[in-house]
């Protein structure tokens, strides 16, 4: 009875899915946790929010360089011992943002954090699709970003009680301690787990022509697009809301956190039910409505001042992000070989890299002369295009092209 329960609760996936999926659960909590207080915490040491745009510049840069190289490294030396790296590279960087006493140290960080960032989603999420049947990419992708987005919500609540009795410091030195739990734990249960299907072996890593192939085609293309888009407005978005909240808006660095998990919540709980139906009812519906909300949103919080509807438009935002995020996740897994698939992740990974960067300078270059309104407006049009080029997709048969 036991048995059949715990195969029920499973989902049908293996163990192995979940032990990589907690992993990534415990890999964000460190970031997570002081997500809400960071750009404040840059701010404090004596940042100017042009430098907080230009260090968050530097680190997408580095991304964009760096990450598929990482990743063809990843698969010579073991998905599994550079994910422990990561796990690392992540601790460092949380401990280094606690120590810094100026702003110029913070450049120093992203050198430490690539390590994280540009290793550990593409790798992670791979693994768990290769784990998965071709018809169930969307519920098995469902699944996985749900738990490794549990830190978006338990992370901000997290901050926003412990914030104001160990100051934006402290929360930095305490946050490090999650992915250092997080690689023991790793280890720990991977050390007798049985990983076939998960790891692809190094000598099948594909040809040159078969990526060019791939990554030319209509929906790969149209893909890497809205998620430039996207990833351009959201990052300017984070950049600034914070700090917009706290000292345009009057609100307190509690209830920002609280914004933050409430968010988390919203863009966590759609994961699941809308990766399984979308592989029911295909993709393309659920992308289209995911970027009309996006805009309507930051129309919305170009034109709110008071918590309530701030709150209620951020947890619309939530939602919109999270089902955004998985079904483009599944459209491109349902497009993809295995032998492919994490090197297809980390490419459009390079493309939020990019928005990020762009995110982060427009973040920096248009406060200086534009007021959080008017730049989220802009974020609304930035948004626009990405409804025609999601029209012209081809949806795959029942969601799978193979």
């Amino acid at each position: 009875m036991g048995g059949l329960y715990l195969k029920r609760l499973l989902g049908g996936f293996p163990i192995q899915f979940y032990v990589i999926s907690f992993s990534g659960f415990m890999f964000h909590m460190g970031y997570m946790t002081t997500s809400p207080i960071l750009t404040l915490h840059m701010q404090d040491v004596g940042a100017t929010v042009y430098q907080i745009g230009t260090i968050f510049t530097i680190q997408s840069a580095l991304l964009i360089l760096l990450r598929m190289p990482l990743t063809l490294m990843a698969r010579r030396v073991g998905e599994r011992r550079m994910l422990s790296l990561a796990f690392m590279a992540q601790a460092a960087a949380q401990l280094l943002y606690g120590l810094v006493t100026r702003p110029i140290m913070f450049y120093m960080v992203p050198a430490v954090q690539i390590l994280a960032t540009g290793t550990f989603f593409q790798i992670a999420t791979a693994m768990n699709s290769n784990l998965a049947p071709p018809e169930r990419q969307g519920e098995a992708l469902g699944r996985h970003m749900t738990i490794m987005s549990l830190p978006m919500f338990v992370g901000p609540a997290i901050c926003g009680l412990l914030v104001g009795s160990l100051g934006y410091r402290g929360m930095f030195r305490v946050s490090f301690l999650f992915p250092v739990t997080g690689l023991i734990l790793f280890k720990l249960f991977t050390r007798n787990l049985h990983m076939e299907g998960a790891e692809v072996p190094s000598h099948e890593t594909p040809s040159l022509r078969s990526l060019r192939r791939l990554f030319g085609s209509r929906n790969v293309v149209a893909l890497a697009l809205i998620r430039t888009l996207y990833s351009t407005s959201n990052n300017t978005f984070l950049t600034l809301f914070s700090l917009y909240a706290v000292n345009t808006l009057g609100f307190d660095p509690a209830e920002v956190a609280m914004l933050f998990s409430v968010q988390g919540v919203a863009n966590t709980a759609v994961k699941i039910p809308v990766g399984a139906v979308s592989d029911r009812l295909g993709r393309k519906r659920f992308l289209l409505g995911t970027f009309a909300t996006v805009v309507l949103v930051y129309i919305t919080l170009s034109r709110v001042t008071a918590l309530l509807p701030v709150a209620a438009a951020i947890i619309v935002f939530g939602v919109a992000w999270g089902a955004r995020a998985t079904v483009e996740w599944a459209f491109l897994a349902s497009l993809v070989e295995p032998q492919v698939k994490n090197i297809a992740v980390s490419y459009m990974e390079s493309f939020w890299d990019l928005g990020s960067m762009l995110g982060s300078y427009l973040a920096g270059l248009l406060s200086g002369f534009m007021s959080v309104p008017s730049i989220l407006l802009l974020l609304a049009a930035i948004n626009a295009p990405a409804l025609p080029a999601i029209l012209v997709m081809e949806e795959p048969p029942n969601g799978v092209n193979r």
